[in-house]
């Protein structure tokens, strides 16, 4: 398999870990105490990608209960969740078509050899 291909294919994976961590904090934007998480992607020395998943620890809104009690919302920004879904989504879209031009180059060669 071509280079080209194995790095697409591991960047589709990364991006669909990115995607799943934003989907998880925004599913939890309502939980109380819910820490946020975020995918930090690097690319390796042949150009693959990774992700990992890391905890993002920054305290949530601190709210005053009627009893005198504090309580700790999560830390999550769904505007901030939402808006960053959007160049995830561009980078997926952008690597899926780069394994269709793949696939279309090799059907060309194909079809000029037999």
């Amino acid at each position: 398999m071509p280079l080209s291909v194995n790095n697409s294919i591991s960047a589709l994976n990364a991006l669909a870990t990115r995607q799943g961590v934003a989907a998880n904090n925004v599913a939890n934007v309502e939980s109380k105490e819910f820490k946020k998480s975020t995918a930090i992607l690097k690319e390796g020395p042949t150009g693959a990608v990774s992700a990992t998943v890391q905890p993002v620890n920054t305290p949530g809104t601190m709210i005053n209960h009627p009893n005198g009690s504090l309580e700790e919302l999560s830390n999550v920004d769904l505007g901030q969740e939402l808006v960053g879904m959007i160049p995830t989504q561009r980078g997926y879209e952008a690597n899926l078509k780069a394994l269709q031009a793949n696939g279309e180059m090799e059907d060309s060669v194909i079809d000029l050899i037999g």
